[in-house]
């Protein structure tokens, strides 16, 4: 969470600095329409996410086009802001060697009229020597004002060295992997804020995913309801099928012999000795619902018979 949090903040603020940079005729709008981006960015990744299998094609497509266009924008601003911060650095020395050399410049022309006044006097005869000396008298005081300002001219180009030394170590790891590659460092700068680019934004969208995936695991296994089981009390004997009887007419062919798929009807029971109370006359209780009439069962009697009557 905090991981997610921190570098989309950031990637969000890079962002929306860097296109503020880029079109700085209208930073406060910029700054207001990128920050809903970022937002809108972020929510829709998250939708996306979660409602994959339940949106249809087209707006699907769309909602993927739309992130990958806003990672795009998000990773120009941060381009932007990139640049822009080693464009500082970067404008400052060259500011700085471009003062150094207007300086040593300016000291060498100072030199040469200092060379030239003297060049001058030394061009006089010696036949002349009050006019020399008359000369060197009123050149002294105009190499003197030069020479001071040789002076000056050397300690400001000394504390521009220093200067230079200072800016040289903000970028002292590029200028050594300039070096070591034999590349300029406008070019080891443009490729390492390309890698920071390719992983910034991707690295926020896929952070946000899998917080999103991780708080609704969490969620479901907060409030899922378990699956009821059947208490032991509860379990119900498995009910026999019940069988009905059926008779089947005798053959006419062969009575003595019992055919195999006449069901044998069971022995009938005695009601008085059960109940003490005398059935209707030919009753015989049977298991079946429905019990046989008379002609079946004296049809049945007459097949049990071992010899025919």
């Amino acid at each position: 969470m905090v991981a997610t949090i921190s570098v989309s903040i950031l990637a969000a603020a890079f962002s929306v600095s860097g296109l503020s940079d880029l079109f700085s005729g209208a930073t406060t709008a910029v700054i207001a329409m990128s920050s809903s981006l970022e937002l809108a960015k972020f929510v829709l990744a998250a939708f996306l996410h979660q409602t994959w299998t339940h949106l249809n094609l087209i707006f699907k497509s769309y909602l993927l086009v739309a992130i990958v266009i806003l990672s795009v924008i998000t990773s120009m601003g941060i381009f932007g802001f990139l640049s822009n911060a080693y464009e500082a650095t970067s404008s400052t020395l060259e500011g700085e060697t471009i003062k150094i050399t207007a300086l040593k410049n300016e000291l060498a022309r100072v030199n040469d009229d200092i060379n030239r006044i003297n060049k001058s006097i030394d061009e006089i005869p010696v036949s002349r020597i009050t006019k020399k000396m008359k000369a060197r008298t009123e050149a002294e005081p105009i190499i003197a004002q030069l020479q001071t300002k040789i002076g000056q001219i050397s300690k400001n180009i000394v504390s521009a060295d220093l200067h230079i030394l200072e800016v040289k170590k903000k970028v002292g790891p590029l200028i050594y992997i300039a070096r070591a590659f034999k590349v300029d460092i406008d070019t080891v700068v443009k490729y390492l804020i390309l890698v920071f680019v390719t992983v910034f934004d991707p690295l926020a969208i896929c952070l946000v995913l899998a917080t999103s995936h991780a708080m609704d695991l969490r969620r479901r296994a907060k409030f899922a309801i378990p699956i009821p089981t059947p208490h032991p009390m509860m379990a119900q004997e498995p009910i026999a099928p019940v069988v009905q009887f059926h008779p089947q007419p005798m053959p006419d062919s062969q009575p003595n012999s019992q055919p195999s798929s006449l069901v044998q009807p069971p022995p009938a029971t005695n009601v008085v000795a059960a109940t003490g109370t005398d059935p209707a006359p030919n009753s015989t209780i049977f298991p079946s619902p429905e019990a046989p009439t008379n002609a079946d069962v004296i049809q049945m009697r007459f097949t049990d018979d071992k010899d025919p009557v």
